[in-house]
């Protein structure tokens, strides 16, 4: 299912071009058996002519359902296929999973004794060079539009997608998706965040190989501050 859906947002428009330049032939038969129906004097011709319009008429309907079920698989069903994926995420195999699920950092802390080494968590669920954020990092701030970019190097990649939530919420919003590989690269168009009020938000960045199978989401927190 989501190969297809794949399938038909990539290729949309032509799909519609396709329907609507295969429409205008049964159209003009249409139109033809309709004008030889009106004129026919006998019968027969009139019989003729309205076979030809039913059959003209159903293939022009069934050209229309094809191409309302194309939109209403675009419009509502595919945009809920990822949030459907990370529900799946409690029952995944652990074992198929890196087990690294957080990034840490030294920073030295003066005590009385000296300097000692403490662990301060910078990310959660982030593996360096796999799958991390690069702009924003950690507690950062943004506003206005902004590039999101980030690194996604996984083996046999199915698809990511990226999402935020207001800090100590648990509803997340999908901002975008790609299933290509990147390197410390924009993760796909622009995120405007004029629209939402300032504060404390989480970013999160969830991976997915082509088995379906969601690695540990990669998440940050930030902050949106007035432009």
């Amino acid at each position: 299912m989501e190969d297809l859906l794949r399938f038909l947002e990539t290729y949309e428009i032509w799909i519609y071009v396709l329907l609507g330049t295969a429409s205008l032939i049964p159209l003009r038969k249409l139109l033809i058996a309709w004008h030889e129906w009106r004129s026919a004097i006998f019968g027969l011709e009139r019989e003729r002519a309205q076979r030809e319009f039913s059959s003209a008429m159903s293939i022009l309907m069934l050209l229309i359902l094809i191409g309302l079920a194309q939109f209403f698989l675009i419009s509502f069903v595919a945009p809920g296929m990822p949030r459907t994926n990370v529900l799946a995420t409690p029952t995944i195999d652990r074992l198929a999973t890196p087990e690294k699920t957080q990034s840490v950092t030294a920073t030295p802390v003066m005590t009385p004794t000296g300097l000692l080494p403490t662990l301060a968590v910078v990310s959660e669920g982030c593996i360096p060079g796999q799958i991390e954020w690069t702009y924003p990092t950690n507690n950062g701030q943004i506003n206005g539009t902004v590039t999101l970019k980030g690194t996604i190097n996984v083996t046999n990649l199915g698809f990511y997608k990226y999402e935020y939530s207001s800090a100590g919420s648990d509803t997340w919003i999908t901002i975008a998706a790609g299933n290509s590989r990147k390197t410390d690269e924009a993760l796909g168009g622009q995120w405007n965040t004029a629209q939402l009020a300032q504060g404390d938000y989480r970013l999160r960045l969830v991976v997915a190989d082509n088995q379906n199978q969601t690695l540990p989401a990669c998440t940050i927190n930030i902050r949106i501050t007035s432009p």
